[in-house]
C-alpha cells in the first residue's frame, strides 16, 4: 500500500523548481507579482504528513503562506494555477552523485539537466575533480545552466588509495594524493594546512574515504569541525571499523552495507582487501545493531544508497545487505537519507535515479511514503548543512526563481 502511494505522488509531484512564473494571469491582466497554487496536497513543513486541498501563495519567489483552500486568502489579480490532484513537495536532493570523476564537462551538465527536470533541486557531490565541480556550482548558481545547486566535498584517503585510477582521473596533471581535493593523508599530515587546503577549493566538507586508521580519522574530523566544515564518511574506512566512524563523530556515514564489516574476523585491513570479503551468508549481528544504536545516539546520517547494489551487482557484497542494515537503521530511528551513487557516463534514463531510490526505501526498507520522502528533502538538506534553508515547505522559503514548477492548470 505505501509503495503503491509512492508511486501515486511520484506520477502527480510539483515540487519547488527554478523555472519561469511567466504566462497569463487570472483575470486576464499581466504577470502578476503573486501566484496562487490551489487544491493541491502539501507535504507540511514538518514532513510528518500532507495538508490537503491547500493553497499556496508564491510572492516574489518565496513562499508568503500555507494554508487552506480558501479562495478569500487570493489576493485580487494573482494568477492561479490549479493543482488538483496532485502533491505539491520541497525540490528533491540527491544526497550523493559524483560529477567529475573524469570530468567531463558536457556529459556533467547533461546528467545536471536531467535531475533538474526530475525534481531534483539540490545534489552533494561525493568526490571528483573539483576544477569542474566548482565551476559548475558557480554556473547552476549564476543561472548560467538548467541545474540543481551544487555542493561537493573534499577527499581525504591514506596513501595506499592513490593507486585507484579514479583519483588519477579526478585530479589530472597532480601527482596523485597532492591536489588539495584530493590528499594523501598519513600520520605525519599537518591537518590543520590540509583541512584549510581543502576549504579553500569551496568544498563544504572533507570526504574520508579508505585505508586511514582510526586515530587519524578522529584528528580528521575534530580538525574539520574546528573549521566549521562537515566530515562525511564511508561508513567503514579499513582499517578503520563502522564502529571507529561513529565513534569519530562524522556528521555523515555513507554506504548501509559497509556496516556489515563490523563483525567481519579478520577485519580486512585496506579497501582492496574489503572487495575481496564475501559477505554473501552474511546476517546481522549485535555487532552492527551496536552501530546503528550509537549512530542514533549521535545523530549521525545515514546515506543508505540502496538503488546502486541493483544497478551494478557486485557478487562478493549481495545486493540484499544494504536494504536489510538500512531497515533495521529506520527501526532504531536512525535518520536516512537518499543518494544514487551514480556518474554521469553511467546513465541512459530519462528520469534521475533517485526516485528509483525512494521507491527502494517503501519496499525494500519499510519506510512510510512521507518518511521516504523526508530522506530526499528535508534530511538530505542536514547532510549538506541547509536544513533551515530547503529540504521543507514553509512560509519565507525559497520557491524557486519564478515560484513552483507550473505543471498545474492555470486558471
Amino acid at each position: 500500500m505505501q509503495f503503491q502511494e509512492l508511486t501515486n505522488i511520484l506520477r502527480f509531484v510539483v515540487s519547488i523548481v527554478a523555472v519561469s512564473a511567466s504566462g497569463t494571469t487570472f483575470g486576464g491582466a499581466t504577470q502578476s507579482p503573486v501566484t496562487a497554487y490551489v487544491g493541491g496536497s502539501v507535504l507540511n513543513s514538518s514532513g510528518d504528513g500532507y495538508y490537503s486541498k491547500a493553497t499556496i501563495l508564491v510572492r516574489d519567489a518565496k513562499i508568503d503562506s500555507i494554508g487552506g483552500d480558501d479562495s478569500s486568502r487570493i489576493p485580487e489579480g494573482a494568477r492561479i494555477v490549479r493543482l488538483t490532484g496532485q502533491y505539491i513537495i520541497p525540490g528533491l536532493i540527491n544526497s550523493h552523485v559524483h560529477l567529475a570523476t573524469l570530468a567531463v564537462p558536457r556529459d556533467a551538465r547533461a546528467y545536471l539537466r536531467r535531475e533538474l527536470y526530475s525534481g531534483v533541486t539540490m545534489v552533494r557531490d561525493m568526490a571528483g575533480d573539483v576544477r569542474l565541480i566548482a565551476e559548475l556550482k558557480r554556473e547552476a548558481f549564476q543561472d548560467e545552466i538548467v541545474a540543481p545547486d551544487v555542493y561537493y566535498a573534499a577527499l581525504f584517503a591514506g596513501e595506499s588509495f592513490f593507486i585507484d585510477p579514479r583519483s588519477h582521473a579526478a585530479s589530472r596533471g597532480i601527482e596523485p594524493g597532492k591536489a588539495p581535493w584530493m590528499q594523501a593523508i598519513t600520520l605525519n599530515t599537518d591537518l590543520r594546512q590540509a583541512v584549510a587546503e581543502a576549504k579553500g577549493t569551496g568544498a563544504t566538507a572533507i570526504k574520508l574515504y579508505a585505508d586511514m586508521p582510526a586515530s587519524l580519522i578522529k584528528a580528521i574530523t575534530a580538525e574539520a569541525h574546528r573549521q566549521n566544515m562537515l566530515v562525511w564518511s564511508h561508513a567503514a574506512i579499513f582499517p578503520a571499523r563502522p564502529s571507529d566512524v561513529v565513534d569519530a563523530g562524522v556528521d555523515v556515514m555513507s554506504h548501509a552495507d559497509f556496516i556489515a564489516f563490523e563483525s567481519d574476523i579478520p577485519f580486512p585491513g585496506s579497501f582492496e582487501k574489503a572487495k575481496q570479503t564475501d559477505h554473501s551468508q552474511w546476517h546481522m549481528t549485535p555487532a552492527e545493531e551496536s552501530v546503528l544504536s550509537e549512530m542514533k545516539k549521535r545523530s549521525i546520517i545515514l546515506d543508505a544508497t540502496l538503488d546502486v547494489g541493483f544497478r551494478y551487482p557486485f557478487k562478493n557484497w549481495p545486493s540484499f545487505l544494504a536494504p536489510q542494515l538500512a531497515r533495521e537503521a529506520y527501526r532504531q530511528g536512525i535518520p536516512i537519507a537518499a543518494g544514487t551513487d551514480d556518474d554521469p557516463p553511467d546513465w541512459k534514463d530519462s528520469d534521475s535515479a533517485l526516485l528509483a531510490e525512494i521507491e527502494r526505501l517503501v519496499r525494500d526498507v519499510g519506510m512510510t511514503t512521507v518518511d521516504a520522502l523526508r530522506a530526499a528533502t528535508v534530511v538530505s538538506a542536514r547532510t549538506i548543512g541547509e536544513q533551515n534553508s530547503a529540504g521543507l515547505l514553509a512560509e519565507g522559503q525559497h520557491a524557486g526563481q519564478g515560484g513552483l514548477a507550473d505543471q498545474g492548470s492555470p486558471a
